[in-house]
Parts: C-alpha cells; structure tokens; sequence
C-alpha cells in the first residue's frame, strides 16, 4: 500500500488519501465490512481522492495518469476501480471494476503479489 502512495507522491506535487484502513477507524461505509479498507483486517485497499490539488473521478485526466504510472509496477490482478467513470483505458496488471466517481480506488486484495515491481 505504502509503495503505492509513494508512487503517487513520486508523480504529483500533492496527493490526498481518503481511505486506507477501516479496521482502525471502526467505519463501515459503502462496501461494508466485505472492503478491503476492513476485511482481512483491513488495508487492502487505497482510496486516492485529489491528484495536484484537483479532485478526483477515476476518469479525469490526473487519475488518468497516476493509472498509467502505476499499471506497470502493479503485481498482476491488482483490482482498478471507477471503471465506469472513464473511457476506455489500455491496462495490464489491473482489474476494472465498478465503483463511484469521487475517487480512484486501488485494491490489492485479488492481486497475485503485494510488492510492486519498482527500480531501486
């Protein structure tokens, strides 16, 4: 997860975090106790909400480009969300799915591997 934020910190001046893990808040939202903000423990999941001071969709063009930084570095199977918040977008590691347009979700929980595949 924490590779993942560096990422993004690494390719934007700011980046907000909204939601990591839901074990050590106690919020059930959205998902549920299913998330991977809570099951398992809870941290499987990252919800990035502003990119360089601007709000987020995971279809506009700063999602967009943290998509297409992280996609190669990404262990296969990593779960992509707002799928149908954007066009279509070439990817390969990531799994779309389906989630609201206020953010962009990345989830590990599917993902065959936990590190990413970053030069050192």
């Amino acid at each position: 997860m924490l590779q993942t934020i560096e990422v993004a910190l690494a390719n934007f001046n700011t980046v907000g975090v909204s939601d990591i893990n839901r074990r050590c808040t106690g919020q059930i939202e959205g998902a549920g106790s299913a998330s991977s903000h809570y099951a398992n423990g809870g941290g499987h999941a990252v919800d990035f909400y502003l990119l360089n001071g601007r709000p987020l969709t995971g279809g506009d063009p700063e999602s967009l480009n943290l998509i297409r930084a992280l996609d190669p570095v990404m262990p296969p199977n990593t779960d992509l969300g707002q799928v149908g918040c954007r066009g279509s977008v070439a990817v390969t590691n990531f799994l779309p799915f389906d989630d609201t347009c206020d953010h962009l979700h990345i989830d590990f929980r599917q993902a065959q591997g936990t590190a990413l595949k970053l030069s050192t």
